[in-house]
């Protein structure tokens, strides 16, 4: 193609897979790519570059029937339909088309219709898209709602907990909660966490939870030093 640049497109394809970068040689079924969308939709976006191999080699495809297995991916196989973007790069005899699928936060979370008849998230983690799991799902779902949010002994508990040490697992909260009380930990860090106390960590197998911010005695919201 005349007059078209294709250093900045190179570039990336040397920087490597990354949060918003995935590679694929071709799609060889609509279901998996699926995954690849919901991860992207769910976290910050990112781009699909098909017709380019894991080690960044580009082999090009055929443009029409990768975006075919792209759109049925979409259309078919998740719930709700995410929006996405293509476009096609040349680059010598070859051709690549890159899927743009931008972050939408107001829609998330976005399913993938398993074989077994179930419907699961998933969430990109560096240069791999896993499962998003419970925790993950009932979070997106609570901020599209208001929080009322309360400073009572659970809540105290927790912050005391991050006072005294740099992070915390929702496993970790329900025990130190206790059997009378444990299933109060998702409800408290999900809440924490929409507000802004909690900074939330989303690593390749789990969930962590540090301190923003910490709640004084009075029940006002301090900055931590």
């Amino acid at each position: 193609m005349a007059g078209w640049d294709a250093a900045p497109l190179l570039a990336r394809i040397a920087a490597g897979e990354g949060l918003q970068l995935d590679f694929k040689q071709r799609i060889e079924s609509a279901r998996k790519i699926a995954r690849t969308l919901s991860a992207f939709a769910n976290t910050e976006g990112g781009s699909l570059l098909i017709g380019v191999k894991d080690n960044g080699r580009i082999c090009g495809v055929d443009p029409e029937q990768e975006y075919y297995m792209v759109d049925l991916a979409a259309r078919r196989y998740m719930e709700p339909t995410p929006f996405f973007n293509s476009q096609v790069h040349p680059w010598e005899d070859k051709l690549i088309l890159e899927v743009l699928v931008p972050a939408q936060p107001d829609k998330r979370p976005f399913f993938v219709k398993e074989e077994d008849g179930s419907r699961r998230a998933y969430v990109r983690v560096h240069d791999k898209s896993r499962l998003a799991g419970a925790f993950l799902e009932a979070l997106w779902r609570a901020e599209k709602h208001p929080q009322h949010v309360f400073y009572r002994q659970a809540e105290a508990r927790l912050l005391t907990y991050l006072q005294q040490h740099p992070s915390i697992d929702e496993a970790t909260f329900r025990a130190l909660l206790g059997p009378r009380e444990g299933w109060k930990a998702r409800k408290i860090l999900i809440k924490y966490t929409l507000i802004g106390v909690l900074r939330l960590e989303v690593l390749p197998d789990g969930e962590r939870f540090s301190l923003n911010q910490t709640l004084s005695s009075e029940g006002t919201l301090l900055a931590r030093p």
